[in-house]
């Protein structure tokens, strides 16, 4: 029988497998940190398919407000379709943006964005995603701050899934083998493996970069597009997870079957709060109304050896103050359709040729990023415009008798 107030894990199993823990979750009044929350580690958030502007997401929101007053953490990534509805006006950053998370960016903390096939291209010269005008970018942190590539520490590489050219391939090449990080995380849209039947598992994106993932030492990877919370079993030595219900859900679309999932949550909107220290990775996974969903530590493998099963994390002893959320918030807007070429304008005697938005991939960036120029025009062929048609002569009017 199905238990709304229970989420589904895999069976515990013995360390020498992937170890989950079965538990149920603790109500909201009882909400807890599990994090070590050391002094100096590096905290962030994760959150993906957030811009909708609906009450459930203005509720993840809050309850990110509320545990980062005790989980202080510096930066949010984004794993892609951050604004649904594909016009990036100055409205839709205020209702889809910077109202939900209004409170985070008062205090300074940094997002980071990836682009998502909802998302306008243009939306990554928004100043406070911070990709610096690029589809792809990569940044280092630390506790001292960002740091030059070579630098040991964390670094980022936040990847466009939706045009996974040649350039860009080239370009995660050569950032991963210029980074000396001990931790390699990558971060972008269509997941490398989900259990999701909407969409599932992208399987021509992780024959692209996989290997160059594997051969490079990558050792965790965030994406979104399925609109749930699902950790993945330890394939090919990575740490996958799907992190899509920041703001859209789609309650049951765990498919169980799969056989790739270690820890899984479809039943409502969800964010994740992620701690590095060292060569410990610990996680912790929360519902909308600040529950526990999934929590763990996962360890740096020295690669090529196969990465460890995560680890479960103890009940913490920090309680979280509750945020007021709304009880029953509904399923959440209907996405819209991804982003198409601008409708063609209607032929005027001299027409200009229309703006096509998607026809073609945004330019990419050099392997040194700096600020790229906006996607060209496509020229219409002469043969192609349309020629305005000539008015027909009026008849002319019999002159009535006298």
């Amino acid at each position: 029988m199905h238990r709304p107030d229970l989420f589904w894990k895999a069976p515990l199993r013995s360390l020498a497998g992937a170890l989950v823990v079965t538990a149920a979750v603790a109500p909201a009044s009882a909400q807890e940190l599990r994090l070590p929350n050391k002094d100096g580690s590096i905290k962030f958030a994760v959150i993906g398919d957030t811009g909708t502007a609906s009450t459930a997401q203005y509720d993840v929101g809050k309850q990110m407000v509320a545990f980062r007053a005790k989980f202080p953490f510096d930066f949010v990534i984004m794993v892609g379709d951050n604004l649904y509805g594909g016009s990036a006006s100055a409205d839709d950053f205020k209702t889809k943006f910077e109202g939900p998370y209004a409170q985070l960016l008062g205090s300074k903390v940094k997002f980071y964005a990836a682009l998502g096939n909802h998302d306008n291209p243009t939306e990554r010269n928004y100043k406070d995603w911070n990709m610096g005008g690029q589809r792809y970018y990569t940044w280092r942190a630390s506790p001292g701050g960002l740091g030059k590539i070579g630098s040991p520490g964390v670094r980022f590489f936040a990847l466009d899934s939706n045009y996974m050219d040649k350039p860009q391939l080239e370009w995660v090449q050569s950032e991963l083998q210029k980074s000396s990080s001990e931790w390699k995380i990558a971060f972008f849209h269509h997941p490398l493996y989900s259990s999701g039947r909407t969409h599932g598992s992208s399987l021509d994106l992780r024959s692209q970069l996989e290997p160059l993932f594997q051969k490079n030492g990558v050792t965790v990877v965030f994406a979104g597009h399925d609109h749930f919370y699902e950790r993945i079993k330890v394939q090919n030595g990575i740490y996958y997870w799907v992190c899509g219900a920041g703001g859209s859900l789609r309650k049951g679309d765990i498919d169980r079957g799969t056989g790739l999932t270690d820890a899984g949550f479809d039943t409502d909107y969800s964010f994740m709060l992620v701690e590095i220290d060292g060569t410990d990775l610990s996680f912790q996974a929360v519902s909308r109304t600040g529950q526990t969903i999934d929590s763990g530590v996962v360890h740096h493998p020295p690669f090529p050896e196969a990465a460890a099963p995560a680890s479960p994390l103890p009940p913490g002893s920090t309680m979280v103050p509750a945020a007021p959320v709304s009880p029953k918030p509904p399923a959440g807007p209907t996405p819209t359709p991804a982003v198409t070429a601008a409708p063609t304008p209607k032929p005027t005697p001299t027409p200009a040729p229309p703006a096509m938005l998607s026809a073609s991939p945004p330019p990419s960036p050099s392997s040194s990023p700096t600020a790229s120029p906006a996607p060209k025009r496509k020229v219409m062929p002469k043969s192609a415009k349309a020629k305005p048609k000539a008015a027909p002569k009026p008849k002319p009017t019999p002159t009535p008798n006298p």
